[in-house]
């Protein structure tokens, strides 16, 4: 698709009185483009899918859970979180795998203003400790296989109380699942929805990432008005004539096959569900065949994932045994696709009219940056996309932070609401990665003519571990 018609798309979405009208705003001292009528905060954003409040949006491991009955229950832990004194600011974390209450946990922190520290569900005892410590953390959500190091921190944050104004307090486990020791956090009981005050913009979450000298890096992230991002991205496809969804009679359905801590899961798959109605479709641990099945009989329609992930798929020796009419898009992140491996999605994943897609963005952007798709993918195989407009732009500087021309290389920065505050505890990183708005990716590449941008280096020595930094 040529840029004119990208622009034209955008123009007509978002010009004044128009669906995703754009006004600016400040958002930590920098001016901002941002969707006019978008929910100020998280809990707007949730009880925006309301409007859906009949349809699936979870299914794990045979459980059910509607729009209605997912706020229904992340009321009640709101609800049962201020009645324990927790108030905004506060942080509250998250180690568990993709259970449902893993969902209703981090809703109902967010929706009191409270902050969601969604700890990495791989990591180690002491990794998960200083996570914890770092943030200052003052209870966490834990399943059962992150109880008992949680309890190991616990007991080591008391012996250490007098280093931190808020310590680590509680420990929230029930057997094999998250639960509450004592209260029924997890029941549907909210009686009339959260009952906590509403507060403008005070969403927040701080995601427990990669490492720096070998420790991690707590990004700290902020909603600001851009919630109305996943209706933004369906809506300009129905402006461009060649992105038109090809399979409307299906119910839009993501298979949520990576871990809600990433940025991929939460925010990719996760928060941009609640504006579309699109139902989520869990897995408790990654396998081709059971997700193939998943696909068949939750007519999921787009699959996104790690590039290994649907390489897998299509590598499957029962592969044409399941029915998979309602795909209408596979792809991912987390590194390159090959030309092959997109040519083997369009075929065989997507053969009634979909796409294989990628994208490339960082924690630090929350996951947006660029996407590329279709007949943009086949043309450019070797491209990440062009920046999504209207919330991303993108330019590409020299070593003093100076902008290039088309075609020279250079590292790619990223600017737009969607950026972190900065890391957590760390101004010294945060002033290294973040300059008048704009995030250093520590990437090495150029943007041509058509506003593609193609990474051909890397600044700095990473270490890719499915998918993640």
């Amino acid at each position: 698709m040529d840029i004119a018609d990208i622009r034209r798309a955008t123009k007509k979405l978002t010009g004044p009185s128009q669906p995703y009208e754009m006004h600016e705003v400040a958002v930590d001292g920098v001016v901002l483009p941002v969707f006019r009528a978008a929910p100020p905060n998280l809990r707007g954003l949730f009880e925006s899918s309301l409007a859906f409040a009949g349809r699936d949006f979870y299914v794990f491991q045979g459980e059910r859970f509607t729009f209605q009955q997912t706020w229904d229950i992340a009321a009640s832990v709101a609800n049962a979180l201020r009645r324990d004194g927790v108030r905004p600011g506060d942080r509250i974390a998250i180690a568990s795998r993709n259970y449902p209450e893993w969902i209703f946990a981090f809703m109902g922190v967010t929706s009191i203003g409270a902050i969601a520290v969604c700890m990495n569900a791989w990591w180690t005892t002491e990794e998960l400790a200083y996570g914890l410590e770092d943030s200052g953390a003052r209870l966490v959500f834990a399943d059962a296989e992150r109880t008992r190091p949680a309890r190991a921190t616990a007991r080591h944050a008391r012996h250490h109380r007098g280093r931190r104004s808020q310590s680590l307090t509680e420990i929230i486990p029930a057997g094999a699942r998250l639960g509450c020791i004592h209260r029924g956090v997890f029941a549907s009981n909210a009686n009339g929805g959260c009952r906590a005050r509403r507060q403008r913009d005070h969403s927040l979450h701080i995601r427990v990432d990669g490492a720096s000298q070998g420790r991690a890096g707590n990004a700290s992230q902020h909603h600001p008005r851009r919630n109305g991002l996943g209706m933004w991205c369906r809506d300009r496809g129905r402006a461009c004539p060649e992105t038109v969804d090809p399979n409307p009679e299906f119910l839009p359905a993501m298979m949520l096959a990576v871990p809600l801590f990433h940025v991929a899961g939460l925010n990719v798959q996760f928060m941009s569900s609640f504006r579309t109605g699109r139902k989520l479709v869990g897995m408790y641990k990654w396998d081709p065949e059971e997700a193939l099945r998943l696909i068949e009989s939750e007519r999921v329609t787009g699959f996104n994932g790690v590039p290994t992930m649907s390489w897998e798929l299509v590598q499957s020796p029962n592969f044409d045994k399941y029915d998979l009419r309602s795909l209408k898009s596979a792809g991912g992140g987390g590194s390159a696709m090959a030309p092959e491996h997109a040519r083997q999605i369009s075929k065989k994943l997507t053969p009634g009219g979909g796409a294989a897609g990628t994208g490339y963005g960082m924690t630090e952007t929350n996951g947006l940056g660029t996407s590329i798709a279709g007949a943009d993918l086949a043309g450019r195989p070797r491209s990440a996309g062009r920046p999504i407009p209207p919330v991303v732009t993108i330019r590409v500087v020299d070593v003093d932070g100076n902008e290039l021309p088309r075609g020279k290389t250079g590292e790619i920065w990223f600017k737009g609401a969607m950026n972190f505050r900065g890391y957590w505890n760390n101004p010294s990183a945060t002033l290294a990665t973040l300059t008048d708005g704009w995030v250093h990716s520590g990437d090495i590449g150029h943007m041509d003519d058509q506003d593609f941008v193609f990474i051909t280096d890397r600044a700095k020595d990473m270490i890719i571990r499915g998918g993640e930094n």
